[in-house]
């Protein structure tokens, strides 16, 4: 099977690397042009980009998928399929009928749940158990093709979004190769999907940085997976009194438990925590319903740490309590 290969994002990768060590064919890839990253600023190739390059694959870099070079330029390469993985641009018809078997995608969610920009956040935000990946055809519909393969897999208590997106990644790559054996064999099935059914994932924004502790700790622990790596839950610890305050992102946790701040026997302990967002004895943080173990965390500026070089560092006490909000989001 000639292949061409639409991606940029690191999600692709694992995919593009497995079918390079295939008997098919990868006869160009198609990815976004270099952008500015890091402190400098400097001109980055994609992660797809990068790895074509060190694999000596031909490559375009277009900010537009619909340019009327790169139709004028596939045809000569006979491409049997195209390959889209994390490409962020709709394919059009004109684009996939140069293409004798069209064009398929990995999606990393159980389609049609989670269509959009961020399914692997949105199924920890949703505090979901189970998520996957899912080939589809390209269609008209933006990640409403007829589903050509399913994987799933649980999403473990303390996997943040960033975990889970790379597992899924790896996770796909192997479907993917499934299902371009299966078109090239002609025993492929297509099973169209139910879009009532269908659920979005539409883009994080920087003003969801943060999470309400006077949720359930379920909730808290949701919150804070799904949001990390980006835009991270923007916190800051307060000392009693005021004395000291800590900015930082919370980047991973699980829930401790279920039972009730409020319900703790009275004088049990003279540091049991009577409100959300109170730093335990067993250094937990106290929620409307339970609590949840900081995992990792960094303080503003500053590289992430666990919980126990974070104590050492900044001398983090039963009594504290953490605040987040809109307020701290925007800063």
């Amino acid at each position: 099977m000639r292949i061409v290969f639409f991606g940029s994002g690191a999600f692709a990768v694992p995919t593009l690397q497995a079918l390079g060590q295939t008997h098919h064919s990868i006869v160009a890839v198609v990815t976004a042009p270099d952008r500015p990253a890091g402190r400098g600023r400097r001109l980055t190739p994609t992660p797809v980009a990068q790895w074509s390059a060190a694999n000596d694959l031909p490559v375009f870099k277009l900010a537009q998928v619909a340019d009327a070079d790169l139709l004028r330029r596939l045809p000569p390469l006979e491409p049997e399929l195209f390959v889209a993985i994390a490409f962020g641009q709709k394919l059009p018809a004109a684009l996939l009928a140069i293409a004798r078997y069209g064009g398929v995608n990995l999606h990393p969610s159980l389609l049609p749940q989670f269509r959009g920009a961020a399914p692997v956040p949105w199924a920890i935000l949703s505090d979901r158990s189970e998520t996957g990946v899912s080939v589809i055809r390209l269609a008209d519909i933006m990640d409403g093709g007829d589903i050509l393969g399913v994987q799933r897999t649980t999403i473990a208590v303390d996997e943040t979004a960033g975990e889970l997106h790379d597992r899924l990644a790896r996770l796909g790559a192997p479907l993917v190769l499934q299902v371009v054996d299966q078109l090239a064999e002609g025993t492929a099935k297509a099973v169209p999907q139910d879009g009532l059914s269908a659920s979005r994932a539409p883009k994080l924004h920087a003003s969801m940085a943060w999470v309400d502790v006077h949720q359930p700790a379920a909730a808290v622990s949701s919150r804070i997976r799904g949001l990390s790596p980006w835009p991270g839950c923007r916190a800051e610890f307060v000392a009693p009194g005021g004395s000291r305050r800590v900015e930082v992102l919370l980047l991973k946790c699980r829930e401790q438990g279920s039972l009730s701040a409020a319900s703790e026997p009275p004088g049990s302990n003279p540091l049991a925590p009577t409100e959300p967002g109170t730093v335990r004895p067993d250094l937990t943080i106290a929620c409307q319903t339970g609590a949840v173990e900081l995992l990792q965390l960094q303080p503003l500026a500053r590289r992430a740490m666990d919980l126990k070089a974070f104590v050492n560092g900044y001398g983090l006490k039963p009594g504290w309590r953490l605040h987040s909000g809109p307020e701290l989001a925007l800063r």
